[in-house]
């Protein structure tokens, strides 16, 4: 089959489909508590800072296994690492479903945030073992409308199924999507390298050799601290944005979740089209990233000062669309900036960087929502972060794609 000028087998197109419903999935068991949080917070008795921490305890078990997750998959194959995954981020999920007090669902959201850990970097070392550099980045395009989707999925099926069934049984289905998809990926997902290929790299391996290759890695570390800017203002909305909607201005939470779906509407076709444009830039992708994340900010903030339905549904498909239309050119990026032994490694790394934003934006901005009562500061300070990652990305020296 040809795609877009190079060939793809139907191999790698089950693979390529697995990778994405990893990837969907993970976002799917991550997003399911936004949804319903104003109803849950208020039966459970919690603060906005301690809903916000639910989302941070989730992105600190996720942060945590970023660089483990990356080593394992270099060493072990993507194929283990995902089906583990699978089961881990499944099975957390699932339990979040029988909570009744604070403390016990932190610990459940940190566990399943680390069954979601390792996903992201297994995933792109599978489509850099799998696909050449000519159609790389339009594989990752396609493979990071999973996150878009995610968005969406959640805020239509969450807030229905807690509206019938309660918030509960939400946490259930989220939990057993992922269960299904480890039965699917045990059947379909194979690993192009070999077993001997793959212990051959990890006897030639050298642990802190390989970490202080990446971390002297200077274009890699600037790429880094760019998507940490990018990530603060991505996940800290999607977490907040419902919230928004229904407390500052009386939207109902379906309505709202209606809303927020057209975010990840939006995002999930620009992606694809970003995977091209990575493609067609090569490596000159740095004054493509800047112009992606300078716009994000001023709409962050249109969005956190509009009161007007109307305005909203303009203004959300737009922030959907600046909220992730840099990331398959990011991801593109890192593993061009790396030998492809470390392809798994460096984006481990990378993502841990990255995902720092999404840990500590949530918990920054229910901590400044508690202190002003405004959620327009709330936008304000999410709205910071890509601003400064476009001066940050300014800083990277080009380097053509391998």
């Amino acid at each position: 089959m040809k795609i877009k000028g190079f060939e793809v087998s139907y191999t790698q197109l089950g693979v390529l489909l697995i990778l994405w419903l990893a990837f969907l999935l993970s976002f799917v068991d991550r997003l399911s508590w936004p949804p319903i949080m104003p109803t849950a917070t208020k039966e459970l008795g919690m603060t906005a800072k301690q809903a916000g921490s639910y989302m941070t305890a989730f992105y600190a078990g996720y942060v945590f296994t970023q660089l483990p997750g990356g080593l394992l998959t270099d060493r072990f194959g993507y194929r283990k690492v995902l089906l583990v995954s699978f089961g881990v981020m499944g099975l957390f999920t699932a339990l979040m479903g029988t909570v009744n007090s604070f403390e016990q669902g932190f610990i459940y959201r940190i566990l399943a945030g680390i069954g979601s850990g390792a996903i992201f970097s297994a995933c792109i070392r599978a489509i850099f073992d799998w696909f050449p550099a000519k159609g790389r980045g339009t594989a990752i395009g396609f493979f990071m409308t999973a996150s878009s989707l995610g968005v969406t999925v959640v805020n239509l099926f969450v807030p229905t199924i807690a509206k019938d069934y309660g918030w509960h049984t939400s946490f259930l289905v989220a939990g057993v999507l992922p269960l299904i998809a480890a039965v699917m990926a045990y059947f379909i997902l194979k690993e192009r390298t070999t077993f001997a290929e793959r212990m051959q790299a990890r006897a030639a391996a050298n642990f802190w050799a390989d970490i202080r290759t990446l971390l002297g890695n200077r274009n890699l570390m600037l790429t880094g601290f760019a998507g940490f800017c990018a990530m603060w203002a991505t996940w800290g909305t999607a977490t907040w944005a419902n919230s928004y909607m229904n407390k500052a201005l009386n939207i109902p939470l379906v309505q709202a979740g209606f809303i927020m779906s057209l975010y990840g509407i939006a995002a999930l076709w620009c992606k694809p089209i970003a995977g091209l444009l990575a493609d067609f830039f090569g490596g000159k992708k740095r004054l493509l990233l800047f112009w992606m994340l300078i716009f994000f900010g001023p709409l962050l903030i249109l969005f956190g000062t509009s009161t007007n339905l109307t305005m909203l549904y303009i203004i959300t498909p737009l922030v959907g669309i600046a909220a992730f239309v840099y990331s398959p050119v990011m991801s593109t990026y890192i593993g061009e900036l790396v030998e492809p032994r470390l392809v798994g490694s460096a984006t481990g790394l990378v993502n841990t960087i990255w995902q720092l934003g999404s840990l500590i934006s949530p918990l920054a901005a229910g901590a400044v929502l508690d202190a002003t009562r405004n959620y327009a500061y709330v936008f304000v300070i999410l709205a910071l972060g890509p601003i400064m990652g476009a001066l940050i990305i300014l800083a990277v020296k080009e380097k053509a794609a391998k």
